[in-house]
């Protein structure tokens, strides 16, 4: 049988689940409410409704910036941001057929992906230029952003999505052009 490029629908059932995890997740670590669109714009989807611009052979996720220019009365501009986190389902869905044989651990590995990309989207948009960095900044940024993601999910219960924290933690100090080549890479956001 032919492999899949796309989640089917339990697994799209995953990752939303995996984002109500992740936003009350990051919303305790940050103390921020998620929910205030004006302050934290931003959605989630998949491979099957993303634009070309917002597909990657790079990654497993990343994270899209799109800006705009409002005028509001009386002639003031105002730019106003919004994020997108793209999940990559064929990469996504390769990495846990190479790395486990099986799809048993895909749910535990969406709640990492996940997690690890609103945390840079609660970064972004706190900080919006962290977004525009140096290769050496985004080294910097990637790293503590795996740190944070760790620190999120080591007290989650649920043992499979340790095996992922754990997997990832030594990138902490691997984040970029020093480390070897892996799977690790894929993590990277990209601007």
């Amino acid at each position: 049988m032919a492999e899949s490029l796309f989640f089917n629908s339990k697994q799209r059932l995953w990752v939303g689940e995996a984002l109500e995890i992740a936003e009350s997740l990051a919303e305790d670590y940050f103390q921020v409410n998620l929910g205030n669109l004006g302050q934290f714009p931003y959605d989630l989807q998949t491979l099957a409704n993303l634009q070309s611009q917002e597909k990657t052979r790079r990654a497993l996720a990343q994270v899209c910036k799109y800006e705009w220019s409002k005028r509001t009365p009386p002639l003031k501009r105002g730019t106003k941001e919004f994020y997108r986190i793209c999940l990559q389902d064929d990469k996504i869905l390769d990495t846990v057929r190479t790395e486990t044989s099986s799809l048993s651990l895909l749910k535990s590995l969406l709640l990492y992906i996940v997690t690890h990309e609103l945390i840079h989207v609660v970064r972004f948009s706190m900080a919006p230029q962290r977004f525009f960095l140096r290769p050496e900044e985004k080294r910097a940024e990637e790293k503590d952003v795996h740190r944070m993601t760790y620190e999120l999910l080591k007290s989650f219960a649920d043992p499979q999505v340790g095996l992922w924290a754990e997997r990832y933690r030594p990138w902490w100090g691997k984040c970029g052009l020093e480390a070897e080549p892996s799977v690790l890479d894929k993590f990277c956001h990209r601007a």
